[in-house]
């Protein structure tokens, strides 16, 4: 191997080091932040929570067993309501087996709810919600929501209560800022992309308690998970 390969490769070294370094320098000052920000609200933080990976299932999560991990979890009262928030990530490989390892990253958040069926919406952008693991597709036969937002849910009468013209008519002022969101039975969770930072969990849990707020007198009545 010539002297100019050997450079080359000293190089390559060099860089990704210095890339593992800054890396996880910026993750430990990320830890440092969140554990700030949670013990001013009075709420906890761990850096890892490994129970959590397999917790809840549909999108974004990956069917165990899966490289993923609960990382950067956050726990506390908002608003009267339980308030669980993480970083979901897992690493993929391209499938060529030469591409470089890509690190997925969604921030997730859950609020404890009654049983319920499970029940998925989101605005439709032509994905199914098939990752919502189960459940039929249901029109509320208002054109005008049916158009914008894709609903699954095991039970039709449930998801029919839920969605009463409050709560569409409140979907359909902001169809971005208030789905995908995802009753899985005993949590309320929303979830989205990227790294958790604090703003990044308040802009997802207060539609979450928004909606619950706003769910018809009586949604819990009958409803089983």
């Amino acid at each position: 191997m010539s002297g100019g390969v050997m450079a080359l490769l000293a190089i390559a070294v060099v860089i990704i080091i210095a890339i593992t370094v800054m890396s996880a320098a910026a993750e430990r000052e990320r830890a440092r932040a969140l554990r700030v920000w949670a013990g001013g609200r009075g709420w906890g933080y761990a850096r890892e929570r490994p129970e959590l990976a397999d917790r809840f299932a549909g999108a974004p999560f990956r069917r165990a067993p899966s490289n993923a991990r609960a990382v950067h979890v956050l726990w506390g009262e908002h608003r009267g309501h339980r308030v669980l928030a993480y970083e979901y990530t897992y690493i993929t490989c391209g499938q060529d087996g030469r591409s470089a390892p890509t690190t997925h990253r969604f921030p997730v958040v859950a609020v404890p709810t009654p049983p319920t069926p499970l029940l998925g919406v989101r605005a439709d952008t032509g994905r199914a919600l098939s990752e919502s693991r189960g459940g039929n597709e249901v029109r509320v036969g208002e054109p005008g929501f049916d158009e914008v937002f894709e609903v699954r849910c095991q039970d039709e009468a449930f998801a029919r209560v839920l969605l009463d013209e409050r709560v569409r008519t409140w979907l359909l002022g902001d169809p971005g800022g208030r789905a995908p969101f995802r009753f899985t039975g005993g949590h309320l969770l929303a979830w989205g992309e990227g790294g958790m930072e604090p703003e990044v969990v308040m802009a997802m849990v207060d539609p979450l308690i928004d909606l619950l707020e706003l769910a018809p007198a009586g949604v819990w009545e009958g409803a089983r998970g």
